[in-house]
């Protein structure tokens, strides 16, 4: 975990993506080479949704790693995009100085992935890994499935709304309702859009995406948040991916789950029954 810090953390700065973006380093390691690599494919397959150069925008507002004050002058249009920044020989290319990478929406997944992979080398296959939320769920617990529980969409309270029966799956949810801001008596959210440079607004509170891997499963999570639900609905469509949404129908809460998903949820979960509509029909 250390290792991965030391590669990966924006908020150590003697990180080597913290050097990266001072501009002091352009060579990388393994782990900042896969994640970069897996990002620019995502960013291209979401549309630009997951975009890992929009950092300057996260710390902005006061989500990222350094704090920065308002710059009239600054050209986002310049320094974000997935295009902005080429990776190759281990070796990442910038098209401007100004350019900056935050991975949190991925990183945590990727480390999931990497200490999943280390116990499998031990010949440790029944195991669960939690990081931050992003879960890996490993063969099973006593001859049963892992339980791994989708939350209620509450800021300050943690309970249970879907319980999921998970063996050798990924996990990952990604949400509006925590690290959450109040600016000019305003909450906005600390996912920001690479499309207007602007925290997202939009009906999603919660998306929850389940792969066999936690870096797909982190990076997806994140980009159907900054997608909403309409494109989000027709990206996980388009491209086979399983997801649990909680968002806001006027004062309503409400679900959309995949037809496979569905599969995996258990009956003891506190809120099955809004699900039974969903069974045998539209997932909703």
């Amino acid at each position: 975990m250390s290792e991965i810090d030391l590669s990966l953390s924006t908020y150590k700065p003697g990180s080597l993506i913290s050097r990266i973006n001072r501009n002091k380093e352009t060579i990388l390691d393994n782990h900042l080479n896969q994640v970069l690599v897996r990002s620019l494919k995502i960013c291209d397959q979401t549309s630009g949704f997951f975009d890992v150069t929009i950092a300057p925008v996260v710390n902005f507002f006061g989500f990222g790693y350094d704090k920065v004050k308002y710059d009239d002058k600054i050209n986002y249009d310049s320094i974000i995009g997935c295009d902005k920044i080429i990776i190759r020989d281990n070796t990442i290319f910038k098209k401007n100085s100004d350019i900056k990478i935050d991975i949190n929406g991925i990183a945590q997944g990727y480390s999931v992935d990497i200490i999943s992979n280390f116990l499998r080398s031990k010949k440790i296959y029944d195991f669960i890994v939690n990081i931050g939320g992003e879960i890996f769920c490993s063969g099973n617990k006593k001859g049963d499935d892992w339980a791994v529980a989708i939350e209620k969409p509450f800021m300050n309270i943690q309970k249970p709304m879907y319980i999921l029966n998970l063996s050798n799956k990924a996990l990952a949810t990604s949400g509006s309702y925590r690290k959450i801001k109040k600016i000019d008596n305003k909450i906005i959210s600390h996912t920001m859009s690479p499309k207007n440079f602007l925290p997202i607004e939009n009906e999603l509170i919660s998306v929850s995406v389940m792969a066999d891997n936690c870096m797909d499963a982190d990076a997806y999570a994140t980009a159907c948040m900054a997608m909403g639900l309409i494109k989000s609905k027709k990206f996980i469509k388009n491209h086979k991916i399983d997801a649990c949404f909680i968002y806001k129908s006027n004062d309503d809460t409400i679900t959309y789950i995949t037809q496979n998903l569905l599969k995996f949820v258990s009956s003891k979960s506190p809120n099955y029954l809004d699900l039974q509509a969903s069974f045998g029909g539209a997932p909703q």
